[in-house]
């Protein structure tokens, strides 16, 4: 990337995650650090969609508009390692792509691993994408036309949901577009995991993981983790983004390539030179191009 400071300050939001303690109750200042960093970065994006804010799930929503009408939708889980994160956070994301997809995408909010711990993100996503399903047409959207998509944290839980929600025709995604997704609970059986340490590392992940899921058998569970199930053939069709210098690189594609072996429709793109977190890094014309790609892709199986 051109602008390693942009990287930089990406990351520093992602340490601030990491450096802290543990405990019950929300590390504010950093919460507020973090939204703070991930609004800048995406700051030049947030008109690029109409929106309003709803609640789903009995949580906080936001539902984006593009410029021309359309009848898709993209339920969005956005990441922060199960800690951190909010639609407010999110905001220049989702509008992005709503405009790059020329789909509607509604963000949810879902409770932190501060708040409530495993399976309660999953939870409140189920919850959340079923509500989009029984009100499409007061959202103005075709039920067989939402799809659900997450990043980095948020891309493990959109996994786990869109599997679980796979088995049901009534709520089956029409397709889950997972970005640098965590899907396996075993971080060593990559090597991806041992060759970068910017903005993420191994310990980074691990502590986080361990954070919202902290037994040993929630980690083991095809509610964390997509890897562990023993059958992913009710697996929507499914879009995944790789970053190619990021720790979680090659469980993502591992998970691409057994989703093919279990009969699911799935491809996986690798953008080579972007860091963990870039769909978040808009204000760098790299990150801000493979987030267009990604965008498009949606947009093309929505």
């Amino acid at each position: 990337m051109r602008a390693p400071w942009k990287i930089f300050a990406f990351g520093v939001a992602v340490m601030l995650a990491a450096s802290c303690g543990g405990g019950d109750s929300p590390p504010k200042p950093l919460e507020r650090r973090f939204d703070a960093v991930g609004h800048w970065l995406t700051l030049a994006h947030g008109d690029d969609a109409s929106w309003r804010d709803l609640s789903a799930g009995g949580r906080r929503a936001r539902l984006f508009e593009p410029m021309e009408p359309t009848t898709g939708l993209v339920v969005f889980v956005h990441g922060g390692g199960w800690q951190f994160g909010s639609i407010d956070a999110s905001h220049g994301v989702c509008a992005f792509l709503s405009k790059t997809t020329g789909l509607k995408v509604l963000s949810l909010d879902y409770r932190l691993a501060w708040q409530a711990q495993f399976p309660a993100a999953f939870d409140d996503v189920i919850a959340g994408f079923r509500e989009a399903v029984d009100r499409a047409d007061e959202l103005g959207v075709a039920r067989d036309r939402i799809a659900i998509a997450g990043d980095s944290a948020g891309g493990n839980i959109a996994s786990a949901a869109a599997l679980a929600l796979g088995a049901d025709p009534t709520y089956r995604p029409k397709l889950a577009a997972l970005i640098y997704p965590v899907v396996d609970g075993d971080l060593d059986r990559y090597e991806s995991t041992h060759l970068f340490h910017a903005p993420l590392d191994r310990a980074i992940v691990h502590r986080d993981m361990r954070r919202y899921a902290p037994d040993d058998a929630d980690r083991l569970d095809p509610r964390f983790a997509v890897m562990a199930a023993s059958d992913l053939s009710a697996m929507p069709p499914a879009y995944i983004a790789t970053a190619g210098m990021d720790v979680l690189r090659d469980q993502g594609e591992a998970f691409g390539e057994r989703l093919r072996e279990s009969g699911v429709d799935a491809s996986v793109q690798r953008f080579p030179n972007l860091p963990h977190g870039f769909l978040n890094l808009l204000v760098d014309p790299d990150a801000e191009r493979a987030a267009a790609e990604i965008g498009r892709a949606i947009g093309e199986r929505v």
